[in-house]
């Protein structure tokens, strides 16, 4: 586990800019984000819409989890707002979520088993962001890691069923000249 300190300045005045569709500050909870303990799974390489605006939000303690070191000494040269940043080697279906506020699993779901990802919903009892595509067939892994592998194929129901509130982005994902949904799922509790 690594601690960085908290940079004190205001990042949201440099916070970048995004389509109302994907930006964080329109998803998360509007009050009290500095008094949050909040896990990120899935780190990544960071380059995505929405990992490259975790950086600038000024939680009270984000804690990044994934199964590659690479993707987390990547992540550990960022400069983070939250007041403590952790970055943890771990896998979220042995990893204890019962500290947090809030759990942010944003491309995640898809690379587990659809078994182990309702698991994973199931054992999470705090509030939950969810952002996932909804494929109709797997995209190709182009990373060379085998965990980016898409294992699970899932349905806005799949989350109504679950409690959460959804909202379908149509055509959001756009690749290999197909396109394809993409789904926010939120729960909070």
């Amino acid at each position: 586990m690594r601690f960085l300190p908290f940079i004190n300045f205001n990042h949201y005045e440099y916070y970048p800019p995004f389509h109302p569709s994907i930006d964080l500050r329109n998803r998360l909870p509007r009050f009290g984000l500095n008094g949050l303990k909040v896990l990120n799974v899935g780190v990544g390489e960071g380059n995505s819409g929405l990992a490259v605006q975790l950086p600038f939000i000024p939680f009270k303690r984000l804690d990044n989890i994934d199964v590659h070191q690479l993707y987390l000494d990547k992540a550990v040269c960022r400069t983070w707002a939250a007041k403590q940043v952790n970055f943890i080697l771990a896998d979220i279906r042995e990893f204890d979520t019962s500290i947090y506020d809030l759990v942010l699993m944003f491309d995640v779901l898809e690379h587990l088993p659809k078994e182990d990802s309702l698991k994973v919903i199931d054992k999470i009892k705090c509030s939950q962001v969810v952002f996932i595509p909804l494929e109709k067939e797997f995209r190709e892994n182009t990373f060379g890691v085998a965990s980016q592998d898409h294992l699970s194929f899932w349905t806005e129901e799949d989350f109504k069923n679950k409690g959460f509130k959804t909202e379908v982005l149509k055509g959001f994902h756009k690749q290999g000249g197909k396109s394809f949904d993409a789904l926010w799922a939120l729960k909070y509790n």
